[in-house]
């Protein structure tokens, strides 16, 4: 079959560099032993099974312990990691990926393309039961929706190993950003014989296999994990840090007296101490944008939230604002859309709800209150559910305080620890929860796709014809004004419905410790690879 190179434009988004720890000459490193670096996730991971990963604490540590494809470079840039290189036909559609033939497995096994096969297929399987088994569909690959519902075999899926190190994908249509899809965890490879062998098990010390620049060597449940330097990954020689110490504290006034005792080198604090870090330890203090959006989700599935105009006048009557500048004030931004505005490609319409001032927010809210039965001698009553954190539970506190005196609404503040709380929304247990979604890639479809009736991410379950059709015409567009258009449709959607109330864009606000080099300021994807960090005398 005739092949053809990467296209121009193609090439001008994805990096071929190599990632590694890119130590300056002459730097003074502290020695072997010592090259330990200590970062808190903030809460003990739900799971750290790359196919079944569903939030940013498992997140920070298979980003650790495996490698897909891609990987990505200083500056949030694709970059080529376990593939050497690819081609893709003239239809768009076939991806042909040589893999690099000196990857091996942390017990020393080969990455073939067999291991591909088998992660990705895993991941779209039922009976795996992944929350990510809609990013499969959502990359386009032949057969995948079929699959996910059981319809079809994973055998079927469009991903075959022509040999063990020549890896296929075949897409159902020509997808614009399939290639930023391969840096995300789901698409790792998986070690069939070690899942095979010790089942849900195999992601414990001792059973584990992996195959990126660190393998698990301990993991005190509630307290912490230790990964340790693998030596059998292929670009073992440029990494520096030898272990790596996932604190998992939840407290983030804990978090930041841990810091200042040197126990940790990377850690969220408590807000109320922001001014004073920004006084006293600014070179400490990283506050830049990131790919993220904090938000309620509402359950739809349940009244008075099957309603919009519930949904919609409790969504007016936040005064994000007052959060942003007052509450929080380390640069986040006030959230009417959900897509964040620095999102690659997207040019972001002001929705109507932003448009208007805030009087006419709370007066619209009223009326549409009113219109739905609710008003002063009915008042509304609801609750709001979020994971334990000082600063989530201060937002709750507004926004109750809002709803209070803006609409006469009585609320009730809940909180569970992290698993708990995303087991609720998995089964559909609540009513209003708090909840942030970071970008799996940087297009503005890793934030609007998960509102699709189809995504398992879509907590609240609303449904929506056209929203639905909308996304899928954006998946298919390869123009990209086509592509932003019907993305603003989406948002306009979104706005209306208020399916979620989106409160604010989120910047990273974190602490590190200045002997801590490596890091990548330019990431939006707020995505921290161990073997690229390296401590200095």
């Amino acid at each position: 079959m005739q092949k053809t190179r990467i296209t121009a434009i193609c090439a001008a988004l994805f990096t071929y560099s190599v990632c590694a720890a890119e130590v300056p000459a002459g730097t003074a490193l502290l020695p072997p032993e010592e090259q330990i670096f200590v970062r808190n996730i903030g809460t003990e991971p739900a799971s750290i099974d790359p196919q079944r990963v569903e939030e940013s604490a498992g997140n920070e540590v298979v980003n650790d312990l495996f490698e897909g494809l891609f990987t990505l470079d200083a500056n949030g840039k694709p970059t080529l990691a376990g593939a050497l290189s690819y081609e893709v036909d003239p239809s768009g559609t076939v991806y042909t990926f040589k893999l690099r033939p000196e990857a091996r497995w942390s017990n020393g096994d080969p990455v073939t393309a067999a291991d591909y096969v088998y992660g990705w297929q895993r991941a779209a399987d039922p009976n795996t039961a992944s929350q990510y088994a809609w990013f499969i569909a959502l990359m386009g690959l032949n057969h995948a929706n079929a699959v996910i519902q059981g319809k079809r075999p994973p055998s079927d899926l469009g991903i075959t190993a022509r040999d063990p190190h020549t890896l296929q994908v075949t897409l159902a249509a020509p997808v614009p950003f399939f290639l930023k899809t391969l840096t995300h965890y789901t698409t790792f490879p998986a070690h069939k014989a070690t899942i095979e062998k010790f089942g849900s098990e195999w992601v414990k010390p001792g059973n584990i296999v992996s195959n990126g620049a660190y393998r698990l060597k301990e993991w005190t449940p509630n307290e912490r994990l230790i990964a340790e330097r693998n030596p059998h990954y292929w670009n073992n020689t440029k990494t520096v840090v030898n272990k790596v110490i996932y604190l998992e504290v939840v407290s983030d006034t804990a978090a930041y007296n841990r810091y200042r005792s040197g126990e940790v080198h990377y850690t969220p604090y408590p807000l109320d101490q922001y001014r004073k870090i920004k006084q006293t330890m600014a070179q400490e203090l990283i506050n830049l944008p990131i790919l993220a959006s904090y938000y309620y989700v509402f359950n739809t599935q349940r009244k008075p939230f099957d309603d919009s105009r519930v949904r919609r006048a409790l969504s007016l009557a936040i005064d994000r604002e007052v959060i942003t500048d007052k509450i929080l004030g380390q640069g986040q931004i006030p959230a009417y859309s959900f897509t964040p505005p620095i999102v690659d490609g997207f040019e972001l319409t002001p929705p109507q709800s932003q448009l208007m001032s805030k009087e006419k927010r709370i007066e619209q809210a009223k009326a549409l209150l009113a219109e739905a039965g609710y008003g002063p001698g009915k008042p509304l009553q609801v609750d709001i559910l979020y994971n334990t954190n000082e600063s989530h539970k201060v937002i709750a506190l507004a926004i109750a305080s809002m709803w209070k005196r803006n609409l006469g609404v009585s609320t009730e503040i809940n909180n569970m620890e992290w698993k708990s709380m995303v087991s609720a929304l998995n089964e559909g247990n609540f009513n209003i929860s708090r909840y942030s979604w970071s970008g799996d890639y940087n297009d503005a479809s890793t934030f609007l796709d998960i509102m699709s009736s189809s995504s398992s991410a879509n907590s609240g379950k609303w449904v929506n014809a056209e929203y639905d059709a909308l996304l899928a015409k954006a998946h298919d567009a390869m123009d990209p004004a086509e592509r932003n258009h019907l993305y603003q449709q989406a948002e306009t959607l979104i706005d209306k419905e208020a399916p979620i109330a989106p409160i604010y864009f989120a910047v990273k606000s974190r602490l590190l410790k200045p002997f801590v080099k490596g890091f990548p300021l330019h990431n939006p994807q707020d995505i921290v690879y161990s073997r690229d960090i390296y401590l200095i005398k």
